[in-house]
């Protein structure tokens, strides 16, 4: 395991992101900056229904709201 000091930082080349907390740093992270950090694909799992998930595909991730069906 490797721990990091910031949200950035942690998902530097990483393929995908698992939201699985509901603290303020993933709610108000620079989304851009993340997806451009990224390896592409980049996937986004939102377990706890944070995120905007239009605005994320929008940039280019690959979103799923884990607990909400896609048809809402």
């Amino acid at each position: 395991m490797t721990i990091y000091d910031d949200a950035l930082s942690a998902c530097t080349n990483a393929e995908a992101i698992v939201i699985a907390t509901e603290w303020k740093e993933f709610r108000d992270i620079d989304w851009q900056a993340v997806y451009d950090s990224m390896k592409k694909p980049a996937f986004v799992f939102d377990g706890r229904m944070l995120l905007d998930a239009e605005k994320l595909r929008e940039i280019g991730f690959k979103v799923t709201v884990i607990g909400r069906g896609e048809r809402l």
